[in-house]
């Protein structure tokens, strides 16, 4: 088991899954987020014939002009690394702004509580 600000991460599989009834879960492989704090995940939308790359806006983090800070910490949160596997959980997964938006969990520790991430909130944005 390992602590990084705030956030315990623990051995199991890379995937999410979205809240709803147990038939409705969907397994996803995270991808990597952009500065604009949208991320990707890869999964299969249920009753779609193919699986894609989603982008998905996780609860709590605002888009904004592309703060290098940001996309650094939302990779470093949600990336599996040597040895470190994190489970990621995709809650309340809804559509917005051509993509999707839902509460992200790691390891049931929601991602918007990354105090990191909340100070990063707090000051204005710097470009790359």
């Amino acid at each position: 088991m390992h602590r990084a600000h705030g956030i315990v991460f623990c051995a199991g599989l890379l995937h999410a899954i979205s809240v709803g009834a147990a038939d409705n879960a969907i397994e996803a492989r995270f991808r990597g987020c952009e500065a604009s704090g949208w991320c990707h995940f890869w999964f299969e939308r249920p009753g779609a014939d193919d699986a894609a790359l989603h982008r998905i806006l996780p609860d709590g983090v605002t888009v904004n002009a592309g703060d290098a800070r940001l996309r650094d910490r939302l990779n470093a949160l949600l990336s599996d690394m040597i040895h470190q596997h994190k489970r990621i959980e995709l809650h309340r997964l809804r559509a917005r702004d051509g993509g999707w938006a839902a509460t992200v969990t790691i390891t049931g520790v929601a991602l918007a509580e990354d105090p990191v991430l909340q100070e990063l909130h707090t000051e204005a944005p710097r470009q790359k």
